[in-house]
């Protein structure tokens, strides 16, 4: 009785992941043709930031995960080897057709759940995930399998909105979260030093971007 018990319970869980998945791709499916309207250039601040911790090096093999349009594909030096993922396949479309319109040789992109990473363990020197992490049904799941791939002492670049101590609960963020979760989904109220905690994550620096601080650029380590 346990045994069946336990198998109805995992199935429950994976029907749910599975539908939540669905719901994601359709979701992005509709807003891919208005999303650099939407969070193209508002949210690019934040990304030069991120990139900037990021500071891929000539030779590094680097993981972006969530690569929603490619709208920030260009500023990765041609000097390093790029992964970019996404789970939409609009998403992934549109970021093909930047990458090929740039000749970014460099880039290869590829339709993949981050919980689920399609690639050996300690393949990449640093994974970098913009605005994705508090979107997936499981982000703990998903930081485990960035550590996973990233090597010993690699790097893990966090683009977010997090809740944190740091963090002031302007009437601004509480706009913008309502709208933002209202547009896409996002879990406004997830906890940067929970999260950290339970995903085995060793911190090295938070600091807040974008529109009224909206966004949080956290850098990591892997042990």
């Amino acid at each position: 009785m346990a045994k069946l018990t336990s198998s109805v319970t995992r199935h429950a869980t994976l029907g749910k992941k599975l539908a939540a998945q669905k719901e994601t791709v359709g979701l992005y499916g509709r807003i891919a043709p208005v999303y650099d309207a939407l969070y193209g250039t508002l949210l690019q601040p934040g990304r030069r930031v991120a990139k900037a911790r990021l500071a891929p090096k000539p030779g590094e093999r680097i993981l972006e995960i969530g690569v929603g349009t490619g709208f920030d594909l260009v500023t990765y030096p041609d000097r390093c080897t790029v992964v970019a993922i996404d789970l939409s396949p609009s998403m992934i479309a549109r970021a093909d057709a930047r990458r090929r319109r740039h000749r970014l040789a460099h880039i290869a992109l590829c339709r993949m759940d981050g919980a689920a990473l399609a690639f050996a363990t300690h393949t990449f020197d640093a994974v970098y995930a913009p605005y994705v992490i508090n979107l997936v049904p499981d982000p703990v799941a998903v930081a485990r399998e960035m550590l996973r791939v990233c090597r010993p002492e690699g790097r893990v670049v966090l683009l977010n909105h997090f809740d944190h101590p740091g963090e002031s609960n302007t009437p601004a963020r509480r706009v913008l979260g309502r709208v933002a979760s209202k547009l896409t989904g996002v879990n406004w109220n997830l906890a940067l030093i929970e999260f950290i905690r339970e995903s085995g994550l060793r911190l090295e620096s938070i600091e807040s971007v974008n529109l009224a601080n909206v966004s949080t650029v956290v850098v990591c380590r892997k042990a």
